[in-house]
């Protein structure tokens, strides 16, 4: 039998549930959630795995959203509460459920009896309660005063926790050994600190007696950020490099694993060609869907924030889980990159692009720009020059977008496709110099 906290605290996890989901459906469709069939909530799975990288069935969806009717309310497990809070721009379920206060409603013990009482007993009760209101009054009014007085006093107690990572540098498979550097006092708990890895995955611990150790998968340059009660206040690095060209599988629903893919057919330098037969003896199902990256990481003296970068791309044919033929591209730059996607008009809303700190997304705005079929071939390029993004497709400028943060010099490049791709003509070179890559 629950125990009355049991029900309280029930009760308040199924009203956070409730204003989750419903914050999610305002996401997929405009229609209410009690007429949603089961086409909506298969484009909700496919929604969820393709942002959070997590899939659940619209079956545990119709569960979740209280279409099946069950003898109990369904208590979705950690990871598919996490996900949900990611869908709606949160890291974790955790700081969905900080933004979300929930309060218990009536207390559900019994009530006090009622009790006749005299007028005389009234009047000094209702003197005590003005005393004890006085009193708080004051204690607000001090507070406010203390906190106006002195408003940064937890945060510059907080910049004194760096974010230290003792083997930044590598190459794939790689285990980063991060620690806290705290100088003078800390503000107050440890919990309050959450470090962003950078990879898709969020991990809050205690700093205090242990380190942390995160397993990165993928050539790359990552940039974990130390968070202080939701606000970012230190950012490192990690880097791992590839010796030329190369290249690495993942499939849709199983986000645990990294297949690297030989080629014997090219030397380091050259741009790897993928066969079907190689994407299968790497051990992946090519009749699922799977994703082919290409990558070159080194570092280089070109500016990230005055280059130009162009390339024939072409994406997959429609195949099995080969529906909007995507191909990604990224900059890797010493603090921060740059990144757009390209695919089919009809796929625009899983199209998103970043430049620097300009980020924008296909499902929350109209990225149509970014919709192209390049199933049969075509031309790319990404001019920067100071700070102002311009994309090309073909002899089309289909992108022009300033942004305000430098990303430093190009540490490398990846290049992705959904199913088989190949990239052609690849050529990198910086604006001023005309150094190249």
């Amino acid at each position: 039998m629950e125990t009355h906290s049991e029900q309280v605290e029930n009760s308040i996890f199924f009203k956070q549930l409730d204003i989750c989901c419903q914050k999610i459906a305002e996401q997929v469709t405009e229609k209410p959630v009690a007429e949603w069939t089961n086409s909506d909530y298969v484009k909700l799975s496919a929604l969820l795995s393709r942002k959070t990288k997590v899939h659940l069935s619209e079956s545990t969806l119709k569960r979740i959203f209280g279409k099946s009717k069950t003898s109990a309310r369904y208590y979705p497990q950690k990871a598919t509460r996490d996900a949900l809070a990611q869908f709606i721009g949160c890291r974790d379920w955790y700081e969905f459920e900080l933004k979300t206060p929930i309060t218990d409603g009536p207390n559900l013990s019994k009530p006090d009896p009622v009790v006749s009482v005299a007028p005389a007993v009234k009047k000094d009760r209702s003197l005590k309660k003005t005393v004890l209101l006085s009193i708080l009054l004051v204690c607000i009014v001090v507070t406010a005063i203390l906190l106006i007085r002195f408003p940064h006093s937890t945060e510059q107690s907080a910049e004194n926790v760096h974010l230290y990572c003792l083997n930044p540098e590598g190459q794939t498979p790689h285990s980063a050994i991060f620690k806290l550097n705290v100088k003078g006092e800390l503000p107050d708990s440890m919990s309050n600190f959450e470090i962003d890895f950078g990879d898709g995955r969020l991990k809050r611990s205690n700093f205090r007696d242990s380190l942390v150790n995160h397993y990165y998968e993928v050539p790359g340059r990552y940039y974990p950020k130390l968070y202080y009660k939701n606000k970012v206040i230190d950012t490192g690095y990690v880097y791992l490099q590839t010796k030329g060209w190369s290249v690495t599988g993942s499939m849709q629903y199983d986000t645990t694993r990294v297949y690297p893919i030989s080629n014997t057919g090219t030397t380091i330098e050259e741009i790897p060609k993928i066969s079907e037969d190689e994407i299968i003896n790497a051990g992946i199902d090519n009749k699922k869907t799977f994703f082919i990256a290409f990558t070159n990481i080194k570092p280089t003296n070109l500016s990230g924030d005055n280059f130009e970068l162009s390339t024939h791309l072409t994406t997959s044919k429609n195949r099995a889980g080969v529906r909007c033929s995507q191909a990604d591209v990224t900059v890797f730059g010493e603090t921060d990159y740059h990144s757009f996607d390209i695919m089919k008009l009809e796929c625009a809303a899983f199209t998103s692009y970043k430049f620097s700190e300009n980020y924008k997304e296909g499902k929350k705005n109209d990225l149509r720009e970014l919709g192209h079929d390049l199933s049969n071939g075509g031309d790319v390029k990404l001019r920067v020059e100071n700070q102002q993004i311009n994309l090309y497709v073909g002899s089309k400028n289909v992108l022009t977008k300033p942004y305000k943060k430098p990303i430093g010099k190009i540490m490398g490049v990846k290049i992705s496709f959904s199913g088989i791709g190949r990239f052609d003509n690849f050529q990198l070179s910086d604006l001023k110099t005309k150094e190249k890559f």
